[in-house]
């Protein structure tokens, strides 16, 4: 005896399939399952379509089956059978809705390119479009709360870039250049040391876009680059000071803080530095300190017009 499924395939009669699911409609309601009972009725159904010489369908055995139970003394467990086979019957329009998403993807039956890096009718576009439209619906139906899901599918907010919210991706993200550059970081191949001088902390600013730009989405900025820069500018000219009081003003003097204050905290045109004194050491720390600012930003514009 066949059985028609809903995709029109005819697979082999399985009673026990009957069984299972009248036995999940007791336990559903917390009731010791009827054994004999859902014996029975699976015997009457395939009793019913082999007398009548019928290849039922999948959806027509379910109706007897609440049909027999509705007519026994567990109208409850009826109920509780309803309920899942909704359930079943929302969780396949669920699944059937999504795999035509993504095949509709797959196949760039609705091209829209909504990002001007991505040919979505390519082959590479169109297995990103799949990708993405499995990712916003993990991100929705694991990730989100339920109240943001239903908040974002009924268009009152709009979740941006979904598809990367399960990876921990953002787009137009800022990058906390202020923490980086104080306390260093990890690349995964190295650590690397924080800044001791404007150019270097440049340096690193070019690494740091360089090396985010390659895992996110979308843009990276800066936000108050001027401002991060200052206490590097601070060490480079403290730096400077120190070789002009040696080179240029040919004396020895300690300019290190004995206050417990650190040289990037200290201006460069505080008490701090006697320039009245030295006006020579002063002069050179200002004016290489100007040149390797320039030099520095310069730098920094070459390696980002690399990426």
């Amino acid at each position: 005896m066949k059985v028609i499924k809903r995709n029109g395939q005819e697979v082999v009669f399985d009673s026990a399939k009957i069984i299972t699911a009248i036995n999940a409609a007791f336990k559903d309601i917390n009731l010791k399952p009827d054994l004999e009972l859902s014996a029975n009725i699976a015997f009457n159904i395939k009793s019913y379509f082999e007398t009548n010489n019928i290849t039922p369908s999948v959806e027509k055995i379910q109706d007897l089956v609440e049909e027999n139970l509705m007519n026994s003394e567990y109208s409850d467990v009826a109920r509780a059978y309803i309920r899942y086979r909704y359930k079943r019957e929302v969780a396949r329009t669920q699944k059937d809705a999504f795999m035509s998403a993504v095949g509709e993807k797959l196949e760039a039956r609705n091209v829209q390119n909504q990002n001007a890096n991505v040919d979505e009718h390519s082959f590479g576009g169109r297995i990103g479009e799949a990708a993405s439209t499995l990712t916003k619906q993990y991100a929705l139906d694991y990730l989100i709360s339920p109240m943001a899901k239903a908040n974002h599918l009924n268009n009152r907010i709009y979740i941006h870039d979904l598809d990367h919210y399960a990876v921990g991706d953002h787009n137009c993200l800022s990058i906390p250049f202020d923490d980086l550059l104080a306390s260093g970081f990890n690349t995964r191949q190295t650590d690397v040391r924080p800044a001791n001088s404007v150019g270097t902390a440049m340096q690193l600013v070019a690494v740091i876009f360089q090396l985010q730009s390659l895992q996110q989405f979308g843009g990276v900025s800066a936000t108050h680059l001027d401002w991060t820069m200052v206490p590097y500018v601070r060490k480079s000219f403290h730096k400077h000071f120190r070789d002009g009081i040696v080179y240029v003003e040919k004396t020895i003097y300690d300019c290190s803080p004995d206050d417990g204050r650190e040289i990037k905290d200290i201006p460069i045109d505080s008490d701090f530095y006697p320039k009245e004194k030295y006006p020579n050491a002063y002069q050179y720390a200002l004016d290489m300190t100007d040149r390797e600012i320039y030099q520095a930003v310069e730098g920094l514009y070459h390696n980002l017009n690399t990426l």
